[in-house]
């Protein structure tokens, strides 16, 4: 029996894809550090549709965590087709007064437990030469931001690392995709003092969001960004000078702390 596995299902986006994967009737396995959320939303999605859910509690900041999650799956042997790296946080301000534990947390989260994960299930996807995988990367991996530069670095190497596994699997039946959205209606930003409405940029809807990552994986491309005017900024912004870009960057980087 097959399954999705979400990093980071207890909230946003990634309660999202977990909501959207079991209404299509697919198998569950949730990550994230909530059990009480977890316990919620499997109950719930269970009971409404029918599937196995499996939960795995881990905190994915840390740096053995991918380890753990892959380990668990093959304890309970439990076959996973879908990969949704989903889990992620950011947090924004000058970078030489943002606490580097913090800082480390990002990286190792955004970027480290991603990678591990994708390589220790992708050799199963090989070998069934089927699975699908989805990196959540954002808009701002394509622009930089300042006030928030190693959260835009983490999301570009998100998008670089996603495109070139793309074109590695590109003749194999196993489908990459790197999903870069703009500000989506959430609950991460109850908790700041910003609101994304007031920013010059359009708020996406999380369930447009992730259908739209699931169309686009199921036409095979290597990413995809939602929403008209992001794609306007992501591509017209190849045409402007890279210093107008990063003053525009300063609309997007200015959030105290967020997780997808």
């Amino acid at each position: 029996m097959s399954y999705v596995l979400i990093t980071g299902a207890s909230s946003g986006i990634g309660e999202t894809f977990a909501e959207e994967y079991a209404s299509l009737g697919s198998n569950l396995i949730l990550v994230a550090r909530s059990q009480e959320k977890l316990r919620l939303l499997s109950g719930k999605l269970a009971g409404t549709y029918g599937i196995d859910i499996r939960t795995c509690i881990k905190d994915l900041s840390l740096p053995d965590s991918a380890e753990q999650v892959f380990d668990f799956c093959n304890r309970e042997e439990l076959q996973v087709e879908t990969l949704v790296n989903n889990a992620g946080f950011g947090m924004s301000g000058s970078f030489d007064t943002q606490p580097l534990e913090e800082l480390e947390k990002m990286v190792v989260l955004n970027n480290l437990t991603l990678m591990k994960l994708t390589r220790l299930f992708l050799p199963g996807m090989r070998t069934h030469n089927r699975g699908n995988i989805i990196n959540l990367s954002s808009i701002m991996g394509f622009l930089g931001g300042p006030y928030g530069s190693i959260y835009a670095a983490t999301k570009a190497f998100v998008l670089t690392f996603s495109e070139s596994i793309y074109m590695e699997l590109r003749n194999t039946g196993v489908r990459v995709i790197a999903l870069c959205p703009g500000f989506t209606e959430t609950s991460i930003f109850k908790n700041t003092d910003f609101d994304p409405h007031r920013s010059m940029l359009p708020v996406g809807d999380p369930v447009t969001v992730v259908r739209s990552a699931i169309r686009a994986l199921e036409k095979k491309k290597p990413y995809i960004v939602p929403g008209v005017i992001n794609k306007l900024v992501i591509h017209g912004g190849r045409l402007l000078p890279r210093s107008l870009i990063l003053k525009l960057d300063m609309i997007l980087g200015r959030l105290k702390h967020f997780e997808s």
